[in-house]
């Protein structure tokens, strides 16, 4: 590290005029004498690594030296060749995205600091703080489940690290996993038990955040164990603590548990004083996980006031920071960033080829015009050259469709993937929603005052057996495991079962193939095909029978899917959303698809693609 790289970083670390913060001014005591001793590697690692600590929590108390302590982690990583360092900032840098709210782009960077920290040594600490953060971002988003997945890698590593700032957190968060309502527990004695596991090890930790957002927890757990008197105490010692160290984020949290009481007591004038303080340590923490949070408490307290004006400002504010966090499944959009950044790979290398080839091409032609001038000798020369040039362009075009190939066969496994995943999720998740909430319904037996309502009732409960139904088809059919290990044909068998056994129309299938199998994109589009088609008879045809052909003629195959329902407009056939995707489907594999449709007497559909 060069001299003037550590002046400056003695003068960044010296400004005036910055609240102080013991946990912080130990650590810049510590830089500042590291950064006078000669320039050594092992120096500028010592460096770079209480850096890293000094910017994280200058990230999490909101200092005003936060964006310049990263910007110098940042340069001084630049500088050396250590891999540990790239790592730790990549993590100061997904902590910064973590406190601004942009969750995407905080688990993106977490996740790369884990494989830097993996390819560096492996440190346990530092991997383990890392898997944790991770996880509190996908428990942020609403999955606890992955969160949980992430505490059980921590968790060994802080074992074996005797690292107590980890080991504390990884607890802290089995205490909240009891103690809140939104996981589904509230078991507020398991969830203290958990805390009282920390406020043991607080002695040995180094966390400012930890010593006071634990006394903090442990508060809440009395007051919601009956324990007033306990709770008070636990409850000043996390003030004073959060105040003396200036950690926002736990007054903010302590104000608002003072606010929920008084709303208990229905003293709601003091409760929205509370309140007010909540929002403004929430604001001076600059989270916007905790300003969003504080503006969704003081609009509701203002609702039970019955203040409706100051209740809708709230709201309004808190709905538009709430949108601005982008809460969504966060494992389905690394997922989606992993698989551009891999297709963004395929298209440079596929660019590159296509300049080489266009490269090569240009010489050829510049290389025959001069041939003509030559002798019959250069002329013979030149010849050789277009031979070998061309064999080059030959090669260099069987490399581009071999890379599109890979490419096509990449978007497929993803989309293979999402599939298995949405059809997962449907099935054990809305389906069994949806079948619980027709099952409750159908256990009601209520009083009617009107046929009206007894309509509304019944007709209620009927939608939901046809979107449960719909729903356990779809996710049945999605993408079927037959699909993928024995082939199309096992897979229409099991989803013509799966259609008959709903009782509505009655399919009938024929198969008749030479192969097997086919390519995987013939055999994925095909079926997404006939499953929209036959979804369509179900949904609209009103049929009492539907006939299902798959017929491999020469290099042809040829689908025919034909009912005795209704029948479709001419107008439907061109224009309906959803035999717009099948005729995109179809084109993609190069095949053509012809509706014939007759009032009152059904609907028949051909489809033939190439196979070869």
């Amino acid at each position: 590290m060069s001299k003037l790289l550590c002046y400056l970083l003695l003068i960044s670390l010296s400004f005036k005029g910055f609240a102080q913060n013991p946990s912080l001014d130990s650590l810049i005591t510590k830089i500042q004498s590291l950064a006078k001793k000669s320039p050594t590697f092992e120096r500028d690692t010592l460096i770079i690594g209480k850096l890293s600590l000094l910017t994280e929590r200058s990230i999490n108390l909101a200092d005003m030296r936060a964006n310049d302590l990263l910007d110098s982690l940042g340069h001084m990583t630049n500088k050396i060749s250590w891999l540990k360092g790239k790592g730790l900032y990549t993590r100061a840098l997904g902590k910064k995205k973590d406190r601004d709210g942009n969750y995407t782009e905080a688990l993106k960077l977490y996740s790369r600091a884990i494989e830097t920290l993996i390819k560096a040594d492996g440190d346990p600490a530092d991997l383990c703080y890392t898997y944790i953060l991770t996880g509190f971002v996908l428990n942020n988003n609403g999955r606890p489940d992955k969160c949980i997945e992430y505490m059980e890698k921590a968790l060994p590593l802080a074992k074996m690290s005797y690292n107590t700032n980890n080991l504390c957190w990884i607890l802290d968060f089995y205490g909240d996993y009891n103690y809140y309502g939104n996981f589904g527990i509230r078991n507020y004695k398991k969830a203290l038990s958990y805390y009282l596991q920390v406020e043991k090890l607080l002695p040995r930790a180094t966390s400012a955040n930890l010593k006071a957002d634990n006394p903090h927890c442990i508060a809440n757990c009395y007051t919601q164990l009956g324990n007033e008197h306990l709770a008070a105490h636990y409850r000043d010692k996390a003030l004073k603590y959060a105040q003396a160290t200036n950690n926002r984020v736990v007054i903010f949290a302590i104000y608002s548990d003072l606010a929920e009481i008084y709303e208990n007591k229905n003293q709601f004038a003091k409760a929205i004083e509370y309140r007010k303080l909540s929002l403004e340590y929430a604001k001076k923490s600059g989270w916007m996980e905790m300003i969003s949070r504080a503006e969704n408490h003081i609009y509701q307290t203002y609702e039970m006031a019955g203040d409706s004006g100051n209740a809708l400002k709230y709201m309004k504010e808190y709905k538009i920071h709430e949108d601005s966090l982008g809460r969504v499944a966060v494992n389905q959009k690394y997922a989606e960033l992993e698989a551009d950044y891999n297709f963004a790979k395929q298209q440079t290398r596929i660019k590159t080829l296509e300049y080489e080839a266009l490269k090569q091409a240009d010489e050829k032609k510049s290389l025959i015009g001069m041939g003509l001038i030559f002798s019959l000798l250069v002329g013979v020369i030149l010849i050789a050259y277009v031979f070998w040039s061309n064999k080059q362009l030959k090669q260099i075009n069987a490399e581009l469709m071999q890379k599109n190939e890979e490419i096509q066969g990449a978007l497929l496994k993803g989309q293979t993937i999402e599939r298995k995943r949405v059809a997962s999720e449907l099935h054990d998740n809305i389906s069994a929603k949806i079948a619980s909430l027709r099952w409750r319904l159908e256990a009601i037996n209520p009083s009617f005052q009107t046929e009206k309502e007894e309509r509304i009732f019944n007709s209620t409960v009927e939608a939901l057996s046809e979107v449960y139904t719909d729903v356990r088809l779809l996710s049945h059919n999605l993408l079927p495991a037959e699909l993928e290990l024995h082939g199309l044909a096992k897979a229409l068998e099991s989803m013509v079962k799966e259609i008959n056994s709903l009782g509505k129309t009655g399919f009938s299938l024929s198969i008749s193939t030479h192969d097997e199998r086919f390519a995987n994109k013939i055999e994925y589009e095909l079926f997404s095909v006939i499953l929209e088609l036959s979804n369509n008879i179900l949904r609209h045809a009103q049929a009492p029978e539907a006939f299902i052909a798959l017929t491999q003629i020469d290099d042809k195959l040829q689908l025919v899917i034909k009912d005795n329902g209704i029948g479709i407009s001419e107008k439907a056939s061109k224009n309906g959303m959803g035999l717009a995707n099948i005729r995109t489907r179809v084109a993609s594999l190069h095949g053509e698809i012809e509706f014939v449709s007759l009032p009152e007497k059904g609907t028949e559909v051909v489809v033939k693609v190439p196979i070869i």
